[in-house]
């Protein structure tokens, strides 16, 4: 079992170096590609510029995303179903009783 675990871990380790160096490789080539036309520091800039925007933009993009609410927790919620309203409560309840933690009173 633990031969396993470290075994996963050195695998994701590995793989996680090969993506580093193969990202490392790919900013060196756009750098070198910009280097005639913008000067080295434009060069280094827009290359940041290239490799930030897509993670930026998908933070982003996943921070203006609304969690969408369970069908469960909706139909708990819905009055328009009074049965469903009346189930879910005594669901709520039972999970508050069991997830409750119990005071000693000494």
């Amino acid at each position: 079992m633990v031969a396993r675990a470290a075994a996963a871990l050195l695998g994701l380790l590995f793989l996680a170096s090969l993506i580093f160096v193969g990202v490392v490789c790919a900013a060196f080539a756009i750098d070198s590609a910009l280097v005639n036309v913008a000067g080295a520091a434009g060069a280094a800039a827009i290359t940041a510029l290239l490799f930030l925007a897509g993670p930026v933009l998908a933070l982003l993009i996943f921070a203006m995303r609304r969690p969408r609410e369970s069908l469960f927790m909706s139909l708990l919620s819905s009055g328009t179903s009074p049965l469903a309203a009346i189930l879910g409560a005594g669901a709520l309840g039972l999970a508050e009783a069991f997830l409750k933690k119990k005071r000693r009173r000494d």
